[in-house]
C-alpha cells in the first residue's frame, strides 16, 4: 500500500499545462487527464492510467451521451473521474493495508473525497474494525475535526424536534436521549394517508 501510494502521490495539485483554450494536459498521481477543443463549444477529454502496464483508458468524454461545453467543464469531469478512480481503487480493497497508519489512511481517503461514513464502512470491511470503533476513529481524527460536534449537534435537534411528536420522551439532564412512538395507533387511516405522519411533520420542522 505505502509503495503503491508513493507512485500515486494525490496530494498534490492537479496542475494542466498546455493551451486551456486548445489542448491541454495534467498529469497527476500516475494518472493522465486530456482535455481537447473539438468545435464550436465541444470539447473531448479523457484520462489514462499510466502506470498501469497497457497504459488503460479509464473513461472519456466518447462513453456519454452528452455534450462538454467548454473547456472548464472538460477538465473538471476528467479530474472527478480521476479521483472516483482511485477512490475506487481503494474503496474496493483492492491493496494491501499492512503496516498502513489507521490515521494516514483516513487522510487519504478524504483526499480522494470519501465521506466519513464510507471511510467508517470501509475500515469495517477491509480492516475488520468494528463499526463503533470505526466512528470514533473518524470523528477523533484531526482530519475530520468538528465532525462528532457537528453530528452530536443534528441529533439532538432531530430528538428535540421530534419530542413533540413522540409519545413517550426520555430525559437526561434537562436533554432527549431517547424517543417512543406508538405504531398502533391510527390504524384506520389508509397507508397512503400521509397529511399528519411523523415523517410529514418532522419534514416541516426541519424545511426539507
Amino acid at each position: 500500500m505505502i509503495a503503491y501510494l508513493a507512485k500515486r502521490n494525490f496530494h498534490e495539485p492537479i496542475i494542466w499545462e498546455g493551451d486551456l483554450n486548445d489542448d491541454c494536459t495534467a498529469n497527476w498521481a500516475g494518472l493522465m487527464l486530456r482535455a481537447e477543443w473539438i468545435d464550436e463549444d465541444h470539447w473531448w477529454w479523457c484520462v489514462y492510467d499510466m502506470l498501469d502496464e497497457d497504459e488503460i483508458q479509464i473513461d472519456s468524454s466518447n462513453e456519454y451521451e452528452e455534450s462538454f461545453i467548454g473547456g472548464k467543464i472538460a477538465r473538471e469531469k476528467a479530474e472527478e473521474i480521476s479521483k472516483k478512480y482511485l477512490k475506487n481503487k481503494i474503496i474496493e480493497g483492492a491493496l494491501n493495508f499492512d503496516n498502513y497508519k489507521t490515521s494516514n489512511l483516513i487522510y487519504d481517503l478524504k483526499v480522494l473525497q470519501v465521506s466519513p461514513i464510507q471511510t467508517m464502512l470501509f475500515l469495517n470491511k477491509n480492516l475488520n474494525i468494528e463499526l463503533s470503533q470505526a466512528k470514533d476513529l473518524v470523528f477523533d481524527s484531526e482530519h475530520w475535526e468538528g465532525l462528532r460536534e457537528s453530528s452530536e449537534r443534528l441529533t439532538q435537534e432531530f430528538l428535540n424536534a421530534g419530542a413533540e411528536l413522540a409519545d413517550e420522551v426520555e430525559y437526561v439532564d434537562g436533554e432527549v436521549v431517547s424517543l417512543t412512538f406508538d405504531l398502533t395507533k391510527d390504524k384506520s387511516k389508509p397507508i397512503n394517508s400521509n397529511d399528519d405522519s411523523f415523517w410529514s411533520k418532522m419534514k416541516a420542522k426541519f424545511k426539507i
